[in-house]
């Protein structure tokens, strides 16, 4: 529908419907559809709605058609109302084009631009690669020409140091830099004739620089075999140049060598030395009273006993020293203090004399501070690996070592000491833990070839005690009593000594040979106790022993061991039989009476009452029990000289006393001996507690 303009411009009230192009007739308009087109009218809302009020659809029509027709009017003349707001839109929008346009050829402009710029920036790029890729070239070839001009050129500074200069830290800085030149020239495949021109003047320099490292090591090394010399300050001074000699073993093995053997033979001859005079002296501090063959845990200990057969000598002063401790373990605990200095004692005007022990430490010490410096000196200046660095060590230590060895193998033959060596072993067991620990093996095999010398000497020592043991006859002993045996004494303070320094290593030879003295001992003790007519006598000699043995262990050490396990059982089953033996002489008769019924009643036999023994049983009873008791008493008192030892043994005949009368009481309240008016003279149990408690605190 076109509208009409009128001569002002603004829109006329006559509208063309634009019909006239309408053609119903035209094949492309089909009814086929119409009863769809119908149907779907029909089920309009506003259709059923008409129909349900029974309107004419024609009527009905026309008047949607002049509503339609209205409200089109009205919006015609909406339009035209607004028609000047339009005009203006449209302006606008024509303005806003003609901006846009603009807009759009400056950024096509800048677009343009932008694409000149990323031309330029991939322009730059190129050229940066470019220039990068230049560079690294050209540090690359400064770098292999800086390195082969440094590598070939020898400055004069280098020069003047290597020939004229003194053996110093300078001198070995220059060392390490003529050492890299060489390295450079050598690894150099191609021989140029700046190559070969460098090359003999290297050379030059090294032989120039050998000979000077060759004459300053050889002087340091001569310098110390002057007497008094400070070996340990020269060689931590020599250390300061053991680049200077990995510089000669690296380019002139022949010089290196011919300085090794140097060393070698000219430190063989001061460690040996100086250990010979050290040994020499040191032997001069030792006990002159040692113990000798006779000296045994068997021999006689009365005055004839003691006399040498030959001699009027004594073979020891006192036996005691040969098989007690004392103090002498205290030497494990400083182990790492300082060596005896026997001319420094000999300045001062002291006579002090040790045990062998004391001068094996100190002697051991300084071996083992001389071959740990040693050692470490071998590995840092030779540079020289573990393997390789013992055998060097053996030849520098070899003469030193084998002194020693022979000089403890010359003075076991003829030992009998154990306990020193046993201390001895205690001793090389502690040093050798820390060599071990410092990762030093330098005197493994030394210290196993000692041990191989002391443990054999230590097994014939203890077999010659066992034997003097074992062929004793008590009835060539000197007076004998119930007291503890000096014989037995030597063995509790022997055995205690060796258990003391078991702990902790627990030596397999020392444990062998505890227990066959223990087992010798055990039998000599019961020989002795035979020697005693009455079974009484012999209990007190046993429990005497017995206890004094394990009261030695107590003081000695804590540790359980098989000496005391023994030895308790033994004294726990004599005293059991001494107290029976106590009770015997005042209660046997009703003690065997107890017995008697008790064993009846067990092979379940007729058990007779017999009144008259019993009432005798009672009245002795009621008689004597409390002075019996006293008699006890006083003879424990005088049998046994340890009263803590002396009240056990009281408790336990006491103990015993108790226990029977309850059982005896017991037997006499059941049938057939229970009465009912009870039994005459019949001490009630209680009484007997309460006087037995009386003697509980006697000693």
């Amino acid at each position: 529908m076109k509208p009409s303009k009128q001569s002002n411009g603004e829109f006329g009230e006559n509208f063309d419907l634009g019909l006239d192009d309408l053609n119903i007739t035209s094949d492309d308009y089909s009814f086929e559809d119409v009863d769809g087109h119908i149907q779907a009218n029909l089920e309009d809302e506003i259709v059923k709605e008409a129909l349900d009020k029974g309107l004419d659809l024609r009527v009905y029509s026309r008047q949607i058609e002049d509503q339609l027709r209205s409200v089109e009017q009205s919006s015609v003349a909406d339009y035209i109302k607004e028609s000047k707001k339009m005009a203006d839109l449209h302006v606008q929008i024509q303005s806003c084009d003609a901006i846009l346009e603009r807009m759009e050829e400056m950024l096509g402009l800048f677009q343009s631009d932008l694409g000149n710029i990323s031309g330029e920036i991939q322009t730059l790029q190129d050229q940066s690669l470019s220039m990068n890729i230049k560079l690294k070239n050209r540090k690359a070839v400064q770098a292999s020409l800086g390195d082969f001009v440094g590598g070939m050129s020898i400055s004069s500074d280098l020069v003047e140091t290597v020939c004229n200069g003194s053996v110093n830290e300078r001198y070995v800085d220059a060392l390490d830099e003529l050492d890299k030149k060489l390295t450079y020239v050598s690894g150099q495949a191609d021989s140029t004739a700046s190559t070969v021109a460098v090359s003999s003047e290297l050379e030059a320099l090294t032989l120039k620089a050998t000979s000077k490292i060759r004459e300053f090591v050889l002087q340091k090394i001569y310098a110390m075999r002057k007497p008094m010399s400070n070996i340990q300050m020269q060689q931590n001074s020599l250390l300061k140049f053991k680049d200077a000699f990995r510089f000669l073993a690296k380019h002139n093995k022949a010089i290196a060598i011919e300085i090794r053997n140097e060393y070698v033979d000219t430190f063989s001859k001061i460690h040996y030395t100086y250990f010979k005079q050290y040994l020499t002296r040191l032997m001069k501090l030792q006990h002159e009273e040692m113990a000798d063959k006779d000296d045994l845990m068997g021999a006689d200990d009365s005055p004839k006993g003691r006399t040498n057969f030959f001699s009027s000598r004594p073979s020891l002063k006192s036996r005691t020293s040969v098989f007690t401790l004392g103090n002498r373990s205290a030497i494990l605990q400083d182990l790492e203090g300082p060596i005896l200095v026997p001319h420094t004692l000999k300045d001062a005007g002291k006579d002090v004399r040790h045990p062998y022990e004391m001068l094996f430490r100190s002697l051991q010490f300084a071996l083992l501070d001389t071959s740990a410096r040693e050692f470490l000196f071998c590995i840092e200046f030779f540079k020289i690996k573990e393997g390789s660095a013992l055998k060097f060590f053996t030849e520098v230590m070899g003469k030193t070592l084998h002194l020693i060895l022979k000089h403890e193998e010359a003075r076991l033959a003829n030992w009998y000491d154990s306990i020193s060596v046993v201390l001895c072993s205690r001793i090389l067991g502690e040093y050798q833990k820390t060599l071990r620990e410092r990762n030093m093996p330098c005197l493994d095999t030394f210290y196993q070839r000692l041990f191989d010398l002391f443990w054999p000497r230590f097994k014939v020592i203890v077999e010659m005690n066992r034997v003097s043991i074992e062929g004793l006859d008590p009835q060539k002993l000197s007076h004998m009593d119930t007291r503890p045996h000096y014989i037995v004494r030597r063995y509790a303070e022997y055995s205690g000594a060796l258990l003391l320094l078991n702990e902790g290593v627990a030596f397999e030879d020392v444990t062998n040979g505890l227990s066959s003295l223990r087992q010798e001992v055990a039998n000599f003790i019961l020989r002795m106790a035979a020697e005693f007519a009455r079974r009484r006598e012999q209990l007190i000699f046993l429990i005497n022993n017995y206890d004094m043995m394990l009261s030695v262990y107590s003081e000695r050490t804590t540790a359980k061991s098989e000496e005391v396990a023994q030895f308790d059982a033994l004294l726990q089953k004599s005293i059991q039989e001494f107290a029976q033996e106590e009770l015997a002489a005042p209660f046997g008769g009703l003690i065997n009476f107890v017995r008697e019924v008790e064993q009846t009643k067990s092979r379940k036999q007729t058990v007779t009452v017999d009144e008259h023994r019993v009432n005798t049983l009672n009245f002795n009873f009621a008689r004597d029990w409390k002075p019996a008791i006293t008699e006890i008493e006083g003879n424990i008192m005088k049998s046994f000289t340890n009263f803590k030892n002396g009240t056990a043994i009281l408790q336990a005949a006491l103990t015993q006393l108790v226990v029977y009368y309850e059982r005896y009481i017991a037997i006499l309240k059941s049938p057939p001996f229970k009465r009912p008016g009870g039994w005459p003279d019949l001490i009630d149990r209680h009484h007997v507690m309460v006087e037995v408690k009386k003697h509980k605190t006697t000693f």
